[in-house]
């Protein structure tokens, strides 16, 4: 029994995380939490086109187009924009189309390898921005509360890792802020994060590269390898929900 005046641990994993043995809740949770998140953002771009009317969109659609052509045209500051923008909460998926259109004329490997370094990167980046001064800032936001962060790791954080990786839908970077706030090992958090999201990236790189350059075997291995890790992820969530 918690005495009075005694600093209450937040459940971390419970609030934000979904909870493997009996947290299914959690983590539905978790996915409605993201969604809506992702909502309110399309809402807000919806209601700024809307206020902007046709010249806000016509110059969106500019600005798109100028940054496309540079990104493509420039694969250094393409592959760094894959390292570091989706850690602002900007969303991944244009830049891997993009790295399959260069991969297209400069070759579905060499786009596979350097999207590998990009994502790794990020990888990185984010978690240290989050276990350091991130942690050191919701820690000063709670300093005046009952509440705190857990001290210690999480009970079979690994294996909750592992679903929140699997999970579709769930943007990798806010899996990196969580991780790196609840202080996973960091050589554990590589070891799971790269091979998931290497397989996941170059498979979309792999696909695109195989639809713009016309070759279809790249397309096909892309699509084999995005599937393989959507049966893993199957295959997780099923012996999960078995084990509970």
């Amino acid at each position: 029994m918690r005495k009075k005046g005694q600093a209450q641990t937040i459940p971390f994993p419970e609030a934000f995380t979904p909870k493997i043995v009996t947290g299914r809740k959690s983590f539905l949770l978790l996915i409605l939490g993201v969604l809506s998140l992702l909502g309110l953002l399309f809402l807000g771009y919806f209601v700024l086109v809307v206020l902007g009317g046709e010249d806000l969109k016509q110059a969106l659609r500019s600005g798109w187009s100028y940054v496309r052509d540079l990104l493509l045209n420039n694969g250094l500051l393409l592959f760094l924009s894959i390292a570091i923008l989706p850690g602002l909460v900007l969303p991944v998926a244009p830049l891997l189309t993009l790295a399959g259109f260069w991969g297209g004329e400069h070759g579905p490997g060499n786009a596979c390898f350097f999207c590998l370094i990009s994502l790794t990167f990020n990888l990185v980046w984010t978690y240290w921005l989050a276990r350091g001064p991130g942690r050191a800032l919701i820690e000063s936001l709670l300093k005046k509360t009952r509440l705190h962060l857990p001290s210690s790791q999480p009970k079979d954080l690994f294996h909750w890792a592992l679903i929140l990786r699997l999970t579709p839908g769930v943007p990798f970077v806010f899996s990196n802020y969580g991780l790196g706030l609840l202080k996973m090992p960091f050589l554990q958090y590589l070891l799971l994060s790269v091979p998931i999201l290497g397989i996941t990236g170059c498979g979309y790189v792999l696909s695109f590269a195989g639809i713009f350059s016309g070759d279809w075997k790249y397309l096909w291995i892309g699509i084999c390898l995005i599937g393989i890790t959507f049966v893993i992820g199957k295959l997780v969530h099923k012996r999960n929900k078995d084990a509970n």
